[in-house]
């Protein structure tokens, strides 16, 4: 990949096979226990999609530990569920405060947020993405 460019691969997941309670390490009440037997893990499975994602050119990305980030507020203006692109954001507030990005260079841009199992990825970028997609078969 060239210099400024950025590249996210996504791989999708599914339910998976059964949750093993010892592995949590957690003492197991009975009550608990119950409950975690009809859990199911979230895996990465042969038949998931794979999404390879790259900007030409980007302006800033961030990760956030899904755990903290509080995401955008209704005052944002995206559309998507899980990979939502942003004409107005509370991030795209931020770049213009802490970059001295703008409309005239590198041109207008907008934000897009990956929302994941264990992550939030935000990039700021004035190119459209490109996106492939593939089926796992491992």
């Amino acid at each position: 990949m060239a210099d400024g460019t950025f590249r996210l691969v996504l791989l999708e997941a599914t339910e998976g096979g059964a949750v093993d309670a010892a592995k949590l390490g957690l003492p197991s009440p009975p009550e608990l226990a119950d409950i975690l037997k009809r859990g199911r893990a979230i895996e990465h499975l042969p038949g998931c999609r794979i999404f390879d994602i790259r900007w030409s050119s980007y302006i800033a990305y961030s990760v956030v530990n899904e755990s903290y980030a509080s995401g955008e507020p209704e005052t944002s203006n995206g559309s998507g569920k899980l990979f939502v692109e942003y004409i107005r954001s509370e991030y795209l507030d931020y770049m213009r405060k802490a970059s001295w990005a703008c409309d005239d260079h590198p041109g207008p841009y907008k934000h897009w947020a990956a929302y994941c199992l264990n992550h939030v990825v935000n990039v700021a970028s004035p190119s459209e993405p490109e996106i492939t997609v593939e089926i796992a078969t491992t």
